[in-house]
């Protein structure tokens, strides 16, 4: 349950930190969103895809199986979509105003 809980916490600091930072630079600039990079959370979902798949593999190789890396990548996954999910909503609360 703590491996859960260390992934849920992991996740849910990137996406709140990657939701900050793509609300401060890339909406709240004006500028030409044409002109931008991909978004800050693709690049942040692209990175977690990354790091689960290392993951996986050195637990394997470590421990032998993979049961680990899997208890861990779905607490980064519950904890990212729980901070995506709060990070949207508190957009959507700011834009109203």
């Amino acid at each position: 349950m703590s491996l859960f809980v260390i992934g849920a916490g992991i996740g849910f600091s990137i996406a709140f930190i990657g939701g900050l930072i793509e609300y401060w630079i890339t909406l709240r600039s004006g500028a030409n969103r044409a002109r931008h990079q991909p978004s800050c959370l693709l690049f942040t979902v692209g990175g977690l895809a990354i790091a689960g798949i290392v993951a996986m593999i050195a637990s394997a190789v470590i421990n032998g199986g993979i049961g680990e890396a899997l208890i861990m990548g779905a607490g980064v996954l519950a904890g990212f979509y729980t901070g995506f999910i709060i990070a949207f909503g508190l957009w959507f609360i700011l834009e109203r105003k």
